[in-house]
């Protein structure tokens, strides 16, 4: 049976169901990152420097060669490690003691390995132990065991140190400048990709609502 002409028309519904909208990824506070890696490298690189920059004055303090017996003056700064070498095979010594270069009373210094992993290699000449400073200025270095020439140099081990925390730093930084660059793509095409799958936007309403309109009512209508 065909509706009657009076029938109710339903209207469209020209919603969209609901659905939990996608985030994009990664979230934006990823955006600290580089900055964290970028800062984190520059500023502990510099602290490190500035804390270590009296060490490395020392560390480049001049190196000198003598005859152990007779001693050997060497500009030294109290507290500072010294490494002694000798020259191609000779022995090393056995005691070495310490005076002020004008006159003094010398004292005896504890001759260690301290450092020695990072100790320069001198051309003909062999590392054989470290001491560490009792004054500072300039003193008379003298010791007994050695059967050749010594060479006194100040412990550079901190240059190594720093050489490692600014390869640290690069390494650092660099992944800060990577993650600056790869993190604004990673979210653009997150964007792109929750585009693509919002659905189309409906077009307008068909003229006279959801349905077309009915035919009259047919001979047969009640």
């Amino acid at each position: 049976m065909w509706a009657g002409p009076n029938a109710p028309m339903m209207q469209p519904q020209h919603g969209q169901s609901w659905a939990p909208a996608e985030r994009v990824r990664p979230h934006a506070a990823w955006y600290l990152l580089p900055i964290v890696l970028i800062l984190g490298s520059v500023l502990g690189f510099t602290a490190l420097l500035v804390g270590q920059w009296e060490e490395t004055q020392y560390a480049s303090g001049p190196k000198v060669a003598g005859d152990p017996v007779n001693g050997l003056t060497v500009e030294l700064h109290q507290g500072h490690p010294y490494f002694v070498y000798v020259r191609g095979n000779a022995a090393g010594p056995t005691t070495c003691s310490i005076a002020p270069a004008n006159g003094g009373t010398a004292d005896p210094v504890a001759l260690t390995k301290k450092n020695s992993w990072s100790a320069t290699d001198y051309p003909s000449y062999r590392y054989v132990a470290t001491f560490e400073a009792p004054l500072s200025g300039m003193a008379k270095v003298t010791c007994r065991g050695a059967t050749g020439e010594l060479l006194v140099a100040p412990d550079d081990t901190v240059d190594g140190y720093l050489g490692f925390a600014l390869l640290a730093g690069l390494f650092l930084g660099g992944l800060g400048v990577i993650s600056a660059i790869v993190i604004p793509l990673r979210r653009r095409n997150s964007k792109r990709r929750i585009r693509a799958q919002r659905p189309p936007t409906p077009g307008p309403p068909m003229p006279g609502g959801a349905y077309p309109q009915m035919p009259p009512p047919g001979p047969y209508a009640g």
